[in-house]
């Protein structure tokens, strides 16, 4: 397998003294985090690698901090575009195609993945086609799946979260726009709110929202434990980012331009599956040290009891997911 050093010293190798050209076909990809962050990190090694592996005939310009459009606008306008010479890639989250595919919403299932190793396991497989299966009629073409990583929960208050329902009564909680997530939390005993990300800092800032679930480097790059008092270290759902592009767009890209394309996706993969585990460790280490939320590991026993709270979600949601496709999953993953 290739690691992240290989990767990068085979592109510095590409780059050649050939005469600069004009692109024939200019890519902007949009998306909302920041250019700090797995997602970000890949974003802009994905744009190296196609301009010096095309040698300038695609120019990828990247829009982080939603700066070109939010999740939501970038899907409309991908789908309403019709140039063939200038196309948009995006990396809303998973739960964004849920209205495309209801099997997606099989990522934010509380406590489906152990780790991100069960994570890759699943993208990896056969399974995942079929998963995204729906979204051509739409309009897109599924690239790739990215990592952010495993959710942990912060909240505003005298207490961590540690006992469910007693410790969520009464708070209200950011969450996507995931029917699943709402689910979650409701069991959990708390009040869900769904608020787009850029949102969240000002809705934790004014009590808008008591906390809110998310990623460690998501929480470190936008500040969310400067405004939190603890964090509970769940890991109970994933967060991570369908790659998407205009089919039409994509399709109409040369064959040659194409495959160049989707050998530098698999490597920029590659590289963000190590960016989210650096970020796991380094990100929850500089919360940590920045000392206003305090980190709180939760036990095997309580992580198990919020596990049982939760399990009612899955027989809530199994006939929209399909229960086969449940079963593969678990079967896959080598769970009961």
């Amino acid at each position: 397998m290739k690691t992240l050093s290989s990767i990068l010293l085979i592109s510095a190798s590409l780059i050649t003294a050939l005469p600069s050209f004009a692109a024939d076909y200019t890519i902007k990809f949009s998306h909302v985090v920041a250019p700090n962050t797995p997602k970000g990190r890949a974003a802009d090694l994905f744009a190296r690698l196609v301009d010096e592996r095309t040698q300038g005939r695609v120019k990828v310009e990247v829009f982080p901090n939603s700066q070109l459009y939010n999740d939501n606008k970038v899907l409309e306008a991908m789908r309403l575009s019709s140039s063939r010479t200038t196309g948009i890639i995006a990396a809303p989250s998973l739960s964004k195609f849920v209205k495309f595919s209801k099997k997606l919403q099989a990522f934010d299932l509380p406590y489906l993945f152990n780790d991100l190793d069960d994570v890759h396991t699943l993208i990896d497989s056969p399974l995942m086609a079929s998963m995204t299966q729906g979204l051509d009629k739409k309009g897109l073409q599924a690239l790739t799946v990215w990592d952010n990583g495993m959710k942990v929960f912060s909240v505003k208050g005298d207490k961590a979260l540690k006992n469910a329902p007693a410790d969520f009564k009464g708070k209200k909680f950011r969450i996507q726009s995931s029917n699943i997530a709402a689910s979650m939390i409701e069991h959990l005993g708390g009040t869900p709110q769904k608020l787009p990300f850029k949102e969240v800092y000002t809705a934790l800032g004014q009590g808008i929202v008591d906390g809110q679930e998310n990623t460690w480097s998501n929480i470190h790059s936008k500040k969310f434990h400067e405004v939190q008092d603890f964090i509970s270290v769940s890991n109970h759902s994933y967060l991570g980012y369908l790659l998407v592009v205009s089919n039409e767009f994509w399709s109409n890209l040369p064959e040659d331009i194409r495959h160049t394309m989707t050998v530098a996706l698999q490597d920029a993969t590659l590289a963000n599956r190590e960016y989210a585990a650096e970020a796991d460790t380094s990100d929850r280490k500089k919360v940590e040290a920045a000392g206003f939320a305090k980190v709180v590991d939760m036990s095997k026993a309580e992580r198990n009891s919020w596990r049982q709270v939760t399990s009612p979600v899955w027989a809530q949601f199994r006939d929209e997911i399909g229960g086969e496709l449940i079963d593969g999953i678990k079967q896959l993953l080598g769970h009961k």
